[in-house]
C-alpha cells in the first residue's frame, strides 16, 4: 500500500501520534497545518507547510508517554533533510545498522524502501525537516535550464560534512522560525530549500574537500579501522558536547596516541578536535538563542565561558554573526 507523505507530509505520523488539526484562526496563521496531541501530552504538536508539490517542511515539538514507531514505505524518490535538536529517535532501514539521531542535520535518501523511525518518550523531541522529491528538484531545474549535479542519486555520495555544517543549521533556525510563525509566503520555503541545497552543493563541489587536499593533509595513511575508531570518538564527543571526554580520554578509546588522534582526526572532519567542540558548541547555542527564557550571559555560562564577550567572539567566529544579531533576526 505504502504511506503517503508526497501528497500529506506529516498526516500519517499525526494520527498515530492521536492529533488533532489546530483550530487556530486562519488569518492569523494561514499557511501550513497544525496538528495538535491530545492534552495530556502538554504543549506538543507538528507543523506541515507544503509550498509546491513534491515538498513539505516541518516543525514538531512534542514528549510522549510511551514510545511510537512510524513505518514508512515512499513510493516517490526524495531526500529527507533533518535539523535534530533532542529527543529519542532511532531511525531503522532495512540491511542497515540501526542509528539513534545526535544532534546535527541528518541526510536520509529514500529510493522506496521501507524504512521505520522509533519515537522515543525520554525526553523532548524537537526538530525541523523538509521532505525535497525528486520531481520537485527536477522541475526546478528543467523550468531554469540549469544542469547541476543535484539528483537522489548523487545525494548517495554526499559525506556528512557537506551539510552538517554552522551555515546550514542558521538557515534551518531561520525555517524553523518562519514555519513557527506561519505567516512567511509559500515561495519564502521555496527559496530557503533550495538555499540549503545550494550550500550543500557548494561544499560537494568545492575542491578542498577533494582527494587531493585530504591526501596533502595527512601524513599518514588512514585505514577502515582507524575510520572506525575515529567515528567512535566524533560519537563520544557529540553524547555531552558541553562536557567532552579529555583528548587523552579519547586516545584511550580510539587505542592511539594523541598526536596520532588529533592528526587523523582533523584529517578526516577537516577541523581540530578543539575547532570541533568549539563549533558544535555554538551550534547549541544557536539552538538556545531561540529560547528567549534565556539571556547570552545563561547561554555563555552554560557554554562554559566565564566572561559573555568571550562567548561573543567564539560565537561570531562560527556564525558569522553575535548572538545578540541572531536574536534580532528571530524578532526576539
Amino acid at each position: 500500500m505504502g504511506t503517503h507523505e508526497y501528497f500529506d507530509g506529516n498526516a500519517g505520523l499525526a494520527v498515530q501520534l492521536g492529533c488533532t488539526k489546530s483550530s487556530g484562526e486562519p488569518e492569523i496563521r494561514p499557511q501550513g497545518t497544525t496538528y495538535i496531541l491530545p492534552p495530556e501530552h502538554g504543549n506538543s504538536w507538528l507543523t506541515d507547510i507544503h509550498p509546491k508539490p513534491g515538498l513539505f517542511v516541518s516543525d514538531a515539538y512534542f514528549a510522549l508517554h510511551q514510545p511510537v514507531a512510524r513505518s514508512y514505505e515512499i513510493e516517490q524518490p526524495g531526500l529527507f533533510l533533518c535539523s535534530f535538536e533532542s529527543g529519542n529517535v532511532t531511525v531503522i532501514e532495512r540491511g542497515k545498522k540501526s542509528r539513534r539521531l545526535q544532534r546535527g542535520i541528518h541526510l536520509f535518501v529514500n529510493r522506496g524502501k521501507p524504512f521505520k523511525v522509533v519515537f522515543g518518550s525520554e525526553q523532548h523531541t524537537r526538530y525541523t525537516t523538509a521532505w525535497i522529491f525528486s520531481d520537485f528538484i527536477d522541475t526546478y531545474l528543467q523550468d531554469r535550464g540549469w544542469q547541476e549535479a543535484l539528483s537522489v542519486e548523487d545525494a548517495l555520495t554526499w559525506s556528512s560534512h557537506s551539510y552538517n555544517t554552522p551555515e546550514l543549521l542558521l538557515h534551518f533556525q531561520q525555517l524553523r522560525f518562519a514555519i513557527r510563525c506561519g505567516v512567511a509566503p509559500l515561495m519564502y520555503f521555496e527559496s530557503k530549500i533550495i538555499a540549503i541545497l545550494s550550500l550543500i552543493l557548494c561544499s560537494v563541489q568545492n575542491p578542498i574537500y577533494g582527494e587531493g587536499f585530504q591526501k596533502k593533509e595527512r601524513p599518514k595513511h588512514m585505514t577502515y579501522q582507524n575510520q572506525q575508531f575515529i567515528w567512535k570518538v566524533k560519537e563520544e564527543l557529540d553524547k555531552d558536547i558541553l562536557n567532552p571526554p579529555s583528548v587523552k580520554q579519547l586516545a584511550g578509546i580510539a587505542g592511539m596516541g594523541t598526536t596520532k588522534l588529533r592528526i587523523l582526526f582533523k584529517s578526516y572532519y577537516k577541523l581540530s578536535i578543539a575547532d570541533y567542540v568549539r563549533r558544535e558548541k555554538m551550534s547549541y547555542a544557536l539552538r538556545l538563542l531561540w529560547h528567549d527564557e534565556m539571556s547570552i550571559q545563561n547561554i555563555s555560562s552554560l557554554m562554559g565561558y566565564m566572561r559573555a564577550d568571550k562567548f561573543t567572539e567564539a560565537f561570531k567566529k562560527v556564525h558569522g554573526m553575535t548572538p545578540g544579531h541572531v536574536r534580532k533576526s528571530f524578532n526576539l
